[in-house]
């Protein structure tokens, strides 16, 4: 599969890469930061709406010990009414008479008066030790208090408390409370026996009140539950066992919460009045849930986006980087295919740019090598031509000049022998036999035997001087090399003035160099043909090679010969005043 993958890669184009990695270092980081940011904010939602619900159930607890401390207050104002205890203990006496009436009548106001002035009650009663009642109830229209009241239960109960005020709760047969009762034991202030009970009937949509501007969108309902789990008040959207199995609630904890995932919502819960009662709330992480959603679908939107944006500047970046490279590309198949030369334009300065440049400076060079490879060729091929023409028959010649210079002999004509003589040097030289090299000290002396003939031509309008430095003799240059700048002396000099003409050659060494110059007094050449000379011999063009109707070898040719045998830094240059002398110059390395 490695193997597999890694192939593919190889085959994919650069383009195909740059795009994928491009796509996988926008939309990987993005993906994770969303996930990341999505799960980091839904917990931040959460541990806020734990602390709001744990804030909410304290104000509560603020609430209900509020309530409650006002239903003790209440029983602990009428331990202290003197009327209460005459009234409980009025039954001792058989005779019923005014007084009792009085107390009873006076009681039963109290009673009223409590009902009425705290909305906190719903009925009151006190009960004497033979049972008789002093009651009043708010809620006329239903079963007197006498019969509803588990008085058994209570005064069980109130006794384990003694004179501590205690809750008491009155289930039906199906465990759900009835009526919710402050109890308490009376006993006489005189003796501290037992005087009487006292029930306090609570009104549970008062305490449900209490509390109830605390229930909003997000927390929608606030229970209050009993210590073994019944529902006291509220909207109990649960019921007993529900509660019971979802908050399992720890005695040693006197808060604390648990995630409902099935329902989608908060349970939290707090223990109140000393335990006795249990707080709850249920808050819908749905609501929640929406603002995060909107969060999301927000938040994924702005990715999307994000996306789209850095994939267009991703695929225009690797355009812009592919273009370049795709032009190159098609350059070096250009060259491949076509062997032409076609300069590639990447306006940029980068690596690439720099990359095209050079590119184009290779294919440049490469294209000068081939030209002059071909045209070296093509004039190897006619120069091994004119040497297999020249060389038909040499011999031919040189037995003609040969019996030429017997007749000059017997006929004692030394002029005509010498002339032949020089002649024939020259000619051998032209002809090419051999090492194309030879040592300068051979080259003086073509020279000195093609001056010979000059003179025979112009007689005393010629004259001769060299300047030698004996040290470079043994160096090596090509043949023929003087011949043709003394021959361009006498005839672009000597031959077209009147006067006397005088010719020098100076040969001197310099370091690595040897520096060849011969002066004419001739006429000399205008400035503007001068530079153009110059300029000529500076250029690095081998076209004269090719030039099949050319008279003699010329300046050209010595220029080119030198530069292809000892390289471009050396050749020719002219210095020349008009009307009075022309230097020809000449450089070559030491070569022996």
């Amino acid at each position: 599969m490695l193997n597999y993958f890694l192939k593919f890669y190889k085959k994919t184009s650069i383009k195909q890469k740059l795009l994928l990695l491009f796509s996988i270092q926008i939309i990987i980081p993005l993906i994770f930061m969303g996930v990341m940011l999505y799960r980091n904010t839904k917990m931040i939602i959460q541990k806020k709406s734990i602390t709001y619900a744990i804030d909410t159930l304290k104000m509560v607890e603020l609430r209900i010990n509020d309530f409650s401390k006002n239903v003790i207050d209440i029983s602990e104002d009428l331990l202290y009414d003197t009327d209460v205890y005459k009234a409980l203990n009025d039954h001792e006496h058989t005779n019923k008479d005014l007084s009792y009436y009085t107390t009873r009548v006076h009681t039963n106001n109290l009673l009223r008066k409590i009902c009425l002035s705290r909305k906190e009650i719903q009925s009151i009663a006190l009960i004497s030790k033979n049972k008789t009642f002093y009651t009043y109830d708010l809620n006329s229209g239903r079963a007197s208090l006498e019969d509803v009241i588990p008085y058994d239960a209570i005064l069980h109960t109130a006794r384990i408390a003694r004179q501590k005020p205690v809750w008491f709760s009155d289930k039906d047969i199906k465990g759900n409370i009835k009526n919710l009762y402050l109890i308490r034991m009376i006993y006489d202030v005189d003796n501290f026996n037992e005087a009487g009970l006292m029930a306090i009937c609570i009104n549970r949509e008062f305490l449900k009140s209490s509390y109830s501007e605390f229930s909003t969108e997000f927390m929608q309902d606030i229970n209050i539950l009993s210590k073994d789990n019944v529902w006291i008040t509220g909207t109990m959207p649960y019921t007993k066992n529900q509660f019971a199995s979802l908050l399992k609630i720890d005695n040693d904890n006197k808060y604390d919460y648990v995630i409902d995932k099935e329902n989608n919502v908060l349970l939290a819960y707090m223990k109140v009045n000393n335990g006795e009662w249990v707080v709850t709330t249920r808050s819908s992480l749905s609501k929640l849930n929406e603002e995060l959603d909107r969060f999301r679908l927000m938040f994924t939107m702005v990715i999307i986006c994000t996306i789209l944006i850095l994939s267009i500047f991703s695929i225009l970046m690797a355009m812009d980087i592919i273009d370049p490279i795709n032009r190159l590309v098609d350059g070096i198949k250009k060259v491949e295919e076509e062997n032409v030369h076609q300069e590639v334009v990447v306006d940029r300065s980068d690596e690439l740019g720099y990359l095209s440049k050079c590119f184009n400076k290779m294919t440049k060079e490469i294209d000068i090598l081939v030209n002059r490879v071909y045209k070296e060729q093509l004039t190897r091929k006619e120069a091994e031509l004119k040497a297999l023409q020249a060389q038909i028959n040499p011999h031919f010649l040189f037995n003609t000049l040969e019996s030429i210079n017997w007749m000059a002999q017997l006929n004692n004509v030394p002029e005509i022998r010498d002339m032949v003589t020089s002649l024939g040097s020259i000619m051998e030289a032209s002809i090419g036999k051999g090492n194309p090299l030879i040592s300068l000290k051979q080259e003086l002396k073509y020279i000195d035997s093609y001056i010979l003939i000059m003179k025979n031509r112009y007689g005393d309008r010629l004259t001769y001087e060299s300047d030698i430095d004996e040290t470079v003799l043994g160096a090596h240059v090509p043949k023929l090399l003087l011949q043709p700048l003394v021959e361009n002396a006498i005839y672009h000099g000597v031959d077209r003035m009147r006067k006397k003409g005088e010719i020098k050659l100076t040969i001197k060494k310099d370091e690595n160099t040897i520096h060849i110059e011969v002066r004419d007094n001739g006429k000399g050449i205008e400035k503007e043909e001068l530079v153009a000379l110059n300029k000529k011999f500076e250029e690095v063009n081998d076209d004269y090679l090719l030039m099949r109707h050319r008279k003699g070898i010329g300046l050209e040719n010595v220029n080119g010969r030198i530069k292809l045998f000892f390289g471009q830094q050396y050749g020719l240059t002219i210095e020349s005043e008009y009307e009075s002398y022309t230097k020809i110059k000449l450089t070559i390395p030491v070569n022996y």
